[in-house]
């Protein structure tokens, strides 16, 4: 048997019933337009240089892949390594360098079967050791994002070398969720990984790298999946172009200013650019030689409040907030209408997601929460900066929503680096963007309830609660059971917990016509469908 997690919400599901959802919803599904007279683009040739420029540098940007924290080292990451399983452009499950990622009847010991003969950029072969050391580094690397949703059940004393290519692994406990934790970022490493020199698994090889300025690789021609056929979503590459990569360098350049990020791209300096603001989108519209891609997503933007630490440690003023901002608002101003209304509950193709779950805005209830509360008049702090494009204007958004019920909230800028810095998991008051996982216990586990990654600091007796249910939905290997449990922390996520998530938001990336092979959808919302520079090539 070959583990594949359940379906959830699917992304012909989330579109076809938003409205019967009570969502709204604006903009074409996927949209790669170019304005009147565009110029077709040229014959796909194989070599030459692709040249992005990102925004998202945090200043603390390193070539380790399990400290994913920012785009930059997401597209570095995806680049020089791969993983066991990865979800697709369409939230697809797939097994990557695994051939098989099974379980025992009762989920507390899981076997992995490594595919023959896939090498490092050195010429080494992948085998168990590489993989027991990437889990090894993980636990033992501060910082590592992955650390969260292994922790409470991976045991590293658990590990049994089958063969060069097997690994049985005993868990703490059971858990059948385990093959989709493997599937959220999970970059296997080689023994005695160096960051400062990586070596990967993955379609290009490292060739330099300038913190905060640029990274540039090259082809690497043994890739394992040179060979492998197209994402789902994705139209096949045209003949003729041989293995994959296509290219023969990738430059990543930050340019964390939008106005200069889309200035790079209209006067020809790089092909590509990611993270769009909404108003900048009729500028690559109108222009003959750029193309705009444009994806609905489940990705998401929240507003989390620390419910450790006043006012919010008092469910009535997180009720009170959340009542209070106009999500249509939110969605026109921040979005220009370029997304889907949430309802503070992220995860929407998860098994168990409620879509039915509708918050209507009620300032009289609000209100008479926050009197309720003893906090009338209260003045707090938010904490923002461009974590997306939209998270300045979400928080202006609920700032002046807040005033409308007697709440008092200050929006303060900073950049990346002070946003995610030492305080981030202890600010009050602040945000944060993530792309689905694919599963919300997976998100919950990270968000949550890690001691070390979260930032909503849920208090007792709801972290209780919260970990018994999410300790048995991962245990049983009955689905039907495992979507019920899941169903109830969605319940009180919904009822009690402290993220404010007013839409999903669409991915808006450009390119130029000179280059062609760009995923057709992006439904993780990771842009670029998560960095697949592999599939991309050249038409001029």
């Amino acid at each position: 048997m070959t583990t594949r997690p359940a379906e959830g919400f699917t992304r012909r599901a989330f579109l076809n019933t938003a409205a019967a959802l009570g969502l709204t919803t604006a903009a074409p599904a996927l949209t790669a337009c170019g304005g009147d007279g565009a110029r077709t683009a040229g014959t796909p040739r194989r070599g030459g240089t692709l040249t992005v420029a990102t925004g998202g540098a945090k200043g603390s940007d390193t070539l380790d892949p399990m400290l994913l924290n920012s785009i930059p080292v997401s597209f570095m990451a995806r680049a020089l390594h791969d993983q066991l399983a990865d979800f697709g452009n369409d939230m697809g499950y797939h097994l990557r360098m695994a051939e098989l990622i099974e379980p025992n009847p009762a989920g507390d010991e899981w076997t992995i079967r490594l595919r023959p003969g896939i090498e490092f950029h050195d010429g080494k072969t992948l085998d168990v050791d590489d993989l027991i050391f990437t889990f090894q580094r993980t636990f033992s690397l501060p910082g590592a994002v992955t650390v969260g949703k292994f922790k409470a059940f991976v045991d590293l004393d658990g590990f049994t070398k089958l063969d060069a290519r097997t690994l049985r692994m005993k868990l703490l406990r059971p858990n059948a969720t385990f093959a989709t934790a493997l599937a959220s970022p999970f970059k296997v490493v080689p023994v005695g990984f160096d960051p400062r020199r990586p070596v990967g698994t993955g379609p290009f090889k490292h060739k330099s790298f300038t913190p905060n300025r640029q990274w540039v690789c090259e082809r690497f021609a043994d890739y394992w999946d040179a060979d492998g056929p197209a994402q789902p979503s994705d139209t096949p590459a045209p003949p003729g172009l041989g293995p994959k990569p296509y290219l023969d360098e990738l430059v990543v350049t930050v340019v964390n200013d939008d106005s200069a990020r889309l200035n790079a791209l209209v006067t020809g300096q790089v092909d590509a650019i990611n993270l769009l603001p909404y108003a900048q989108l009729p500028t690559i519209e109108r222009h003959r030689d750029l193309r705009l891609l444009e994806s609905r997503t489940g990705a998401w933007t929240g507003i989390y409040m620390n419910m450790r630490q006043p006012p919010f440690d008092d469910v009535r003023v997180r009720q009170a907030l959340r009542l209070a901002i106009d999500r249509e608002q939110a969605l026109t101003a921040c979005l220009s209408g370029r997304g889907v209304v949430a309802n503070d509950l992220p995860e929407p193709f998860a098994p168990g997601y409620p879509g039915s779950l509708v918050r209507a805005r009620d300032l009289d209830r609000a209100r008479a929460l926050l009197k309720a509360a003893g906090h009338e008049g209260v003045e707090v702090e938010l904490v923002t900066g461009p974590v997306s494009t939209e998270a300045v204007s979400m928080c202006t958004v609920l700032a002046e929503n807040a005033a409308e019920i007697g709440m008092t909230v200050r929006v303060r800028q900073v950049d990346t680096a002070t946003l995610f810095g030492p305080n981030f998991h202890h600010w009050p008051f602040s945000v944060d963007k993530w792309p689905p996982q694919g599963d919300f216990l997976t998100l919950l586990a990270l968000t949550d309830l890690s001691d070390t990654t979260t930032l909503t600091h849920p208090a007792e007796p709801d972290l209780g609660e919260l970990r018994g249910l999410h300790e048995r939905a991962q245990a049983t290997t009955d689905e039907a059971e495992r979507v019920a449990l899941t169903r109830r922390v969605y319940d009180i996520q919904y009822e009690r917990g402290g993220w404010i998530i007013p839409f999903f938001a669409n991915v808006e990336n450009a390119h130029h016509v000179r280059t062609g092979g760009w995923p057709n959808q992006d439904f993780p919302g990771r842009t670029f469908g998560n960095g697949r520079f592999e599939q991309v090539y050249r038409t001029d």
